[in-house]
């Protein structure tokens, strides 16, 4: 608890009188130290749509600095399947199959990657089986390659979306976030208990909210 001795000039022109009465009310607690959380920040860097099903298609990823993560969103017709490189080398074969968070149209389906900054990716998105043609499982850019060769074509409303993610430090504001979680600034309550003199010395009892376990703590004089 926190016990305070107060000088306190009791209302009223002149003399005061001792009625004792107590005399609850509120103040402010003192100012707390700064408090330094982070922040997500995200922005939309690279934002292009294609059609042609069964081509690769190259996109630069650009680098406008090194901080965080690129996020790569490739909206997709469900089912469909698709290869990307990464500078000229194949990584991997993936399926349309997520719900993807575009904010400004309807839901739609495709994959999310993260990618590194300046780098050359490409993409090929191909009808739901053509992985199947290869007969075996698609591991090297060989393999990529056959199957693209061998893969239908045609087309369809596809988009790729870089969106660039980082952390920045905050004390507040929207988004600011701390390691042991939001604190509001706590608030006070005062007893004032009179002594019998027109200027008295009082005791001042405060009784916080203890931020951790929403208790309290108290003391007296």
């Amino acid at each position: 608890g926190l016990a305070v001795a107060a000088t306190l000039v009791l209302p009223g022109a002149g003399t005061a009188r001792d009625t004792g009465e107590t005399w609850n009310g509120v103040m402010s607690a003192p100012s707390p130290s700064p408090r330094y959380g982070v922040a997500s920040r995200a922005e939309v860097v690279l934002d292009r749509r294609f059609t042609e099903m069964g081509e690769r298609h190259a996109f630069d990823i650009p680098r406008r600095t090194d901080r965080g993560n690129a996020m790569v969103m490739i909206s997709c017709p469900r089912g469909a399947e698709l290869l990307y490189w990464e500078d000229g080398v194949y990584r991997n074969a993936l399926v349309c199959s997520e719900w993807l968070p575009y904010t400004d149209e309807k839901r739609r389906s495709g994959v999310s990657l993260t990618v590194r900054r300046g780098s050359r990716f490409e993409v090929a998105v191909l009808p739901a089986g053509s992985v199947a043609r290869l007969g075996r499982t698609l591991v090297t850019g060989q393999d990529a390659r056959r199957v693209l060769e061998r893969a239908d074509g045609g087309r369809a409303d596809m988009r790729f979306k870089v969106t660039d993610m980082w952390l920045e430090p905050c004390e507040s504001g929207p988004g600011c976030s701390f390691a042991d979680g939001s604190v509001p600034e706590p608030t006070v309550t005062v007893t004032v208990t009179p002594g019998p003199s027109p200027v008295s010395t009082v005791t001042v009892t405060v009784t916080p909210v203890h931020p951790a376990t929403g208790g309290t703590t108290s003391g007296g004089g």
